[in-house]
């Protein structure tokens, strides 16, 4: 397929010197929608794969480009000023704010998005009273889950590795100090930030931004403990989540099908026959709209 030969290239952190055939309006069509119109740009912008590209399709991805560098700077900025403000309360960072400064190799190729982090039960009080600019906007699953808000910048609070989910300790306990965002603060672990991320495409039925791909692409590079990944998936209810996801990993980055293959936890023949049509629903990048339900339908087989 022209199309993922050329989302491939565009997404590589060493792309190749040409790039491979694809129409120019489908192309920014996609990479807009699937979060990935800023890696691209750079891409365009500072290697030989720009050279042919027709200069709408340039402008067109830069004009993203600028867009999320502005947003991920006021949001981090943001972020880091709030939790500063609670140096003693432990705190994980989540999504797209771990992901930017660790899994990429510029702060622009990924957008941040919404700011999440996790915070234990006791301690969320102590940084609401410290965040005295933030207020309680709403809360969910009976007051695990909060969003604060200036007006301006939301942060979604909660306390496991996605919201609702059973409350957490090992996100906790495995964090990795991440100081810059203050004494307390900490990345999930490598197999931690994987889980987290297929319990966000599960909760899609699997219909991803492919931005979330890229991100599961770079964690299968890292060492992983497949061990504690199986089964923690299996304890959390992830397993056909992880099947899944492995399973389009591969298909999207084949340079990660065996690190993907080793992850991948076995599944009765139904629940494998399941999971796999919800694979095949959700190869075509450029499949932007769905058949209303297609996701209700494909997150009863995949979703915790």
């Amino acid at each position: 397929m022209a199309l993922l030969d050329a989302l491939r290239a565009l997404t590589s952190f060493s792309p190749p010197k040409t790039l491979p055939d694809a129409d120019p309006a489908l192309l920014a069509d996609v990479l807009e929608a699937h979060g990935l119109a800023p890696l691209a740009s750079y891409q365009l912008e500072t290697t030989r794969l720009g050279a042919a590209v027709p200069q709408a399709l340039r402008e067109r991805l830069l004009t993203s480009y600028q867009g999320v560098v502005n947003d991920n700077v006021l949001k981090l900025v943001t972020l880091r000023n709030v939790l500063r403000e609670a140096p003693d309360v432990p705190v994980v960072l989540l999504g797209g704010a771990a992901y930017v400064d660790w899994l990429y190799p510029h702060m622009a190729f990924r957008p941040v998005g919404e700011l999440r982090v996790a915070i234990r039960p006791e301690d969320r009080r102590r940084l609401e009273g410290a965040a005295g600019a933030l207020a309680v906007e709403r809360t969910d699953h009976d007051g695990r889950t909060a969003v604060l808000s200036d007006g301006r910048i939301a942060i979604g609070v909660q306390d496991a590795l996605w919201p609702g989910g059973p409350a957490e300790g090992p996100l906790f306990e495995r964090g990795r100090p991440y100081r810059a965002f203050g004494p307390c603060a900490a990345r999930p672990s490598s197999e931690d930030a994987l889980l987290a991320t297929l319990a966000e495409q599960a909760g899609m039925g699997m219909l991803a931004p492919l931005v979330t791909f890229v991100d599961l692409r770079e964690l299968l590079r890292l060492p992983l403990d497949a061990e504690y990944v199986l089964s923690r998936a299996a304890s959390l209810h992830l397993s056909r989540a992880l099947h899944g996801a492995t399973l389009l990993a591969a298909h999207f980055f084949p340079e990660v099908a065996d690190a993907a293959a080793r992850l991948r936890p076995a599944l009765g023949l139904a629940e494998r026959v399941a999971v796999e049509r919800v694979v095949d629903a959700a190869k075509d990048p450029a499949r932007l709209r769905h058949l209303r339900g297609a996701d209700a339908a494909a997150r009863l087989v995949v979703a915790p």
